[in-house]
Formats: C-alpha cells, structure tokens, sequence
C-alpha cells in the first residue's frame, strides 16, 4: 500500500513537472506576400510562474534544432521583436496556446521556427523540438513531367503525370486549373493531372494555376507524345470532274508525331496494285484514260506507318477535235444547201411570174367600155378574116393567137332565145408572123 502511494507522488511529481510544446502543421507553404498561421500550444510545471514568451527562427547558418535563438520573430516584450518582423506578428495572447500569425511573407521568410518559454525558476526554460518549417512559393506555376521511363521519348500508352509546381513549394490549397493550349480542363482541379495511358489527343501545351485567382499564369510545357500517322487521307486538286488533257495532283495528309518521312502512293487497275510514287504530292501533268483507277498512299514515320483509304478517279473521255470539225462542216455544208435551193426556187418562180406577165402584156388587148360594139346576142361578128388554104393554115397555125372577148349584155329589148346568148363572143385574128 505504501508502495502504491509513493508511486502516485512520483507521476503527479513528473506531471507537475512536465515540460511540452505541440506544433501543428510541421510544414507549411505558403505564397509570397500570404499571411501564415503558426499553430502552437504547450505545457510547463504547475509550480512554476510563467515568463516572457517568444518566437524565434535560426539563421541560415546556425544550427536548426532551436539551440540557437538567432532571430526574434515574436517577444512578448515587443521591444525585443527583430525589427524585420515588427508590425507583421499577431499572437494569441491565450493561456498555454502560443499560435501566432505572420503577414506579407517572403523569401526572406524561409526557415525553421520555434517556440520558447522562460519560467520563475532558475531552471525554468524550455524550447519546444521540432519546430515548424515554412517554406514560400515563388511564382510563376510550372508544369514538371514525370514519366515511367526515366529516359527516352514519351509513347502512346505510357503513363505520364503533370505536377503543378511552383519554386521551393507548392501550396495545398485550391482548387487548382489546368489549361491544355489555353483552353480550361473543367474536371482537372488537382496538383497532378495523370494520363494512365497516354494518346496521341493529349499532345499540346499544359499549363495551371489556382482557379478563381490572378496566380494562374505560368509558362507553358509540352506533352511531346509520339505516335504513328493517323488520320491519313488524300485531297485532290483540282476538285471536281477530271477530263482527258487536265492535270491531276493527288496530296496525302495524316497527323503523325514525329513528321512523316516516307510516302508512298499506289495504284489499283482491276485485281493490279502497282507503286506509282514516293513524295507527299502525286501528280499528272496531261491525264488520259489510262490514269483512270483507284489510289491509294502510305505515311511512315519512326513509328510506325498508316494507309489512306483508296481514293476512284474517273477520267472523262473528250471528243476528238476532228470528229468535232466533220460535224461542224457538215452542219455547215446541210445549211448553205437549203439556203442555196431557197435562193434558186425564188429566182425561177419570179422569172416564171415575170415571163407571164409579159406574155400577157403582148397578146392581151385592153379594150374600153366606149369602144366594144353594141351587137344582139345572136350576132357573130368575123373581122379581119380570110380563107387559106389548108395547108396554108396548118403550116401557120401555131402562128395564130385567139383572144376571147367577153361582152356585157345589150341593153335591147329583143326578148333572149336561151341562155347561150346571154354572152357575144368575138373571135378576132389578131396577129400572124408573117405580117412582121
């Protein structure tokens, strides 16, 4: 029983006595011209009167266990605050917490800070271990590649991690953006933005920042991601209907990563794959009919390689230029012959009309209505004629021309015989040759 009490005075002894500083975080990083929160409490014998309270950071050549004071950063008697530090200090002023806060850090800041505690006692000192390491974000953000294979070229299918980072630290806080070619990733709000496997879509320019903040400019860094060709097709030039005499250029194009170096082009005539060229350009200066078929080209690179999909081209055949001209004079020749026979049928029938009518004016003879003799209807007026002998008259028959006059009706009173008397008819010998 005896025992047991002693051993109870001997722990509320020590913890009478006990001596302790917490700190909280160990590290910090914090950006230039932040304002930084020391998190601190601690523990000092009952029996003792508290002192002066104070904290410190070691200068860069002085050892960093807090055995040396170095540098005053908060004192509670603020004449023995370093200069440096005055006006930038808040402490708590709280029974055993000695949390404190520090404004507009800067590089100058860096370092490892301690707390420290005097008592009434001739031994009553303590420094608490440890201390907290404040480390200042530098701008600008820079994106570090990190990537499986320690040395060679980024591949397809590798897996690769983008670190946001800035210099001596970077803060936890954010979220965090990241911008690929300028452009926002919406879902990317972390420190590391990983690829577990790699495509040729992530090649591009990377760079990050924290969202909703002026701190999110920084340099650019490329994901350089090699792959083989993709995307290989082929344009032609001109585009449109391709005829007999045009010229024809035929481009293949594809993405590859690096540059394509070998090009290949191939033509299918029917079941025939026959290699036609070996540039990025395929060309025909004159096409004919025997350019007519399907291509096709190849693009290679380190890589590896890749082949368009086949590409018809018809060629139009163009009518022959002479086949053009017969036609032509043909034409030519069928309209001259109908103008020709137009021409022709015109003038015969005008001589035809203008010989008629000649005709006419030498035999017809224009007799006035004063001047046509007044006779009955049963008269039959001969003039002028006289007998011949038969031969006489057949050998100058065709000699003779008749004129039949037409006679208005008498005005006499003589009652009419038959209609046939309605007309006098005059027969009149009116010219022979001889009489010339």
């Amino acid at each position: 029983m005896l025992y047991i009490i002693l051993l109870m005075q001997l722990h509320l002894s020590a913890v009478m006595y006990t001596w302790s500083v917490s700190y909280s975080p160990e590290t910090i990083c914090a950006f230039e011209g932040s304002s930084v929160d020391f998190s601190c409490s601690f523990e000092y014998p009952y029996s003792h009167t508290l002192g002066t309270l104070k904290w410190f950071k070691p200068e860069t050549y002085q050892k960093q266990d807090g055995s040396h004071e170095g540098i005053v950063v908060y004192h509670s008697n603020a004449k023995e605050t370093n200069k440096l530090y005055q006006n930038r200090t808040v402490y708590t002023n709280q029974d055993k917490n000695c949390s404190f806060k520090l404004h507009n850090v800067s590089k100058t800041d860096i370092g490892r800070y301690f707390f420290r505690l005097t008592t009434n006692s001739r031994y009553g000192k303590f420094t608490g271990p440890g201390g907290i390491n404040l480390n200042v974000a530098v701008l600008p953000f820079r994106v570090t590649v990190h990537r499986e294979k320690a040395n060679g070229h980024i591949h397809e299918g590798d897996s690769v991690t983008l670190t946001c980072g800035l210099e001596n630290c970077t803060p936890k806080q954010g979220p965090f953006a990241w911008f690929k070619n300028k452009l926002l990733l919406p879902h990317a709000t972390e420190s590391e933005l990983k690829f577990s496997f790699v495509s040729h879509e992530d090649f591009g320019n990377y760079s990050c920042g924290l969202k909703n903040s002026n701190r999110t400019l920084t340099n650019e860094t490329l994901l350089d991601v090699r792959y083989s060709p993709k995307n290989v097709e082929i344009t032609v030039f001109p585009s449109g209907e391709i005829q007999e005499g045009d010229s024809l250029t035929l481009i293949c194009k594809s993405n590859a990563n690096p540059a394509v170096t070998n090009y290949t082009w191939f033509k299918i005539s029917r079941t025939n794959v026959s290699y036609v060229g070996c540039s990025r350009e395929y060309s025909i200066r004159v096409v004919s009919q025997t350019d007519d078929g399907q291509y096709f080209c190849i693009a290679e690179n380190d890589i590896g390689y890749q082949n368009s999909t086949v590409l018809t081209v018809t060629v139009l055949k163009v009518e022959e230029p002479g086949h053009q001209h017969f036609l032509l004079a043909a034409t030519g020749a069928l309209f001259f012959g109908i103008a020709v026979t137009l021409v022709i049928f015109c003038l015969v029938k005008r001589r035809t009309q203008f010989a008629t009518k000649r005709l006419t004016e030498q035999v017809c003879v224009c007799i006035s209505s004063d001047q046509r003799p007044t006779a009955t209807l049963t008269e039959e007026v001969y003039e002028n004629l006289r007998k011949m002998s038969k031969p006489e008259f057949e050998e100058n028959l065709t000699n003779l021309t008749y004129a039949e006059l037409m006679l208005p009706p008498t005005n006499t009173d003589r009652p009419r015989h038959n209609s046939q008397e309605d007309r006098l008819v005059i027969y009149s010998l009116v010219r022979n040759n001889e009489d010339h």
